[in-house]
């Protein structure tokens, strides 16, 4: 692997300064701007080895990393296992920015171009990974990995005055919550689930969070101060966006539960028809007579053949073949 080029020039982009030329534990190197004071100075990522764990840390130029001996000492280290996220970033000054958040603090660095900014945060990211993996108590934080992380200072107003919470911390964003974390804490100061968050917004370099009476502070205002505006802006649009996120899975989820929770309508099976019951039994239908002269029968109690009569008794003048004496 080519070792990377001496060339002190604004263009220069990062190179692998492994091989003949360089440590085999360095990863990436080149040069990079400070957020803060904007010097421009000579990056190195070094992964994990005998000679420490994996880091990030920069020299004066490159004639000081490549010296040897004392005068290699770096200037600054920021170990990658102590990182609580690694983000790109855009301020009103840099538009490639890469910037690492630690339990003491926060470290960015600004690239040349978008193609440099990408190199960086992958290698970085990478390595950031492969040393938590190797040391599961450097979290500061418990509980699940966070999307996005800023360097805030909460102002004395409002919650930040009534719950005494004034002064520096990093604002970290999780899936379900956000976390106030103390520069160089190892525990949340204070937990939000972002379903309490009522409403957030920004003015300036000034973001802030309106939360309701499920807070673990209690209803208020949580103000913060930041770098400049675009930070600002940036936090408003990215806390909006997981805030709707979560209300939308909330809303869909419950409307799944509303499905399942409604009866379903069979139809009552037919069944064949059948006598009704006594109760609503109508009274038997018989035919009428017909109408006409009246027949003429024998007494109910003379039955016999035709012309015969009872003995001892006259016959009837009625009487079909009987005669009158």
């Amino acid at each position: 692997v080519a070792p990377a080029a001496t060339d002190p020039s604004p263009g220069a982009h990062a190179g692998s300064c492994a091989g003949p030329a360089g440590p085999a534990d360095v990863r990436l190197c080149g040069y990079l701007r400070k957020q803060k004071s904007h010097h421009r100075r000579f990056f190195v990522l070094r992964r994990a080895s005998e000679g420490g764990p994996a880091r990030l840390e920069y020299y004066e130029n490159e004639k000081k990393f490549r010296a040897g001996g004392a005068g290699a000492r770096p200037k600054r280290t920021f170990p990658l296992a102590s990182a609580l996220n690694i983000n790109k970033r855009v301020d009103a000054r840099y538009r490639h920015l890469v910037v690492l958040y630690g339990r003491d603090g926060t470290f960015g660095v600004a690239a040349e171009s978008a193609e440099q900014q990408e190199e960086w945060f992958a290698a970085l990211l990478e390595a950031a990974q492969e040393a938590a993996g190797g040391d599961q108590e450097a979290a500061p934080v418990p509980g699940p990995a966070f999307r996005e992380v800023w360097q805030v200072a909460v102002r004395p107003r409002g919650l930040g005055h009534a719950k005494s919470l004034a002064g520096l911390y990093l604002l970290c964003l999780a899936e379900r919550s956000v976390a106030l974390v103390r520069s160089g804490s190892a525990v949340a100061a204070v937990l939000l689930q972002l379903l309490s968050v009522r409403r957030c917004g920004h003015a300036e370099n000034y973001f802030f969070l309106e939360v309701g009476r499920s807070a673990a502070t209690g209803p208020g205002e949580l103000w913060m101060q930041v770098e400049d505006p675009v930070v600002a802006r940036h936090m408003h649009e990215t806390i909006l966006e997981a805030m709707k996120a979560l209300s939308d899975e909330f809303r869909a989820r419950g409307k799944s539960l509303a499905r399942a929770s409604t009866p379903i309508s069979v139809p009552a099976r037919r069944q064949p028809p059948s006598a009704p019951p006594a109760s609503q039994a109508a009274f038997p239908w018989r035919p009428r007579a017909p109408e006409g002269p009246p027949s003429l029968s024998r007494s109910p109690g003379a039955p016999g053949p035709k012309g015969a009569t009872r003995k001892g008794a006259q016959p009837s003048p009625w009487t079909h073949g009987g005669t009158r004496a």
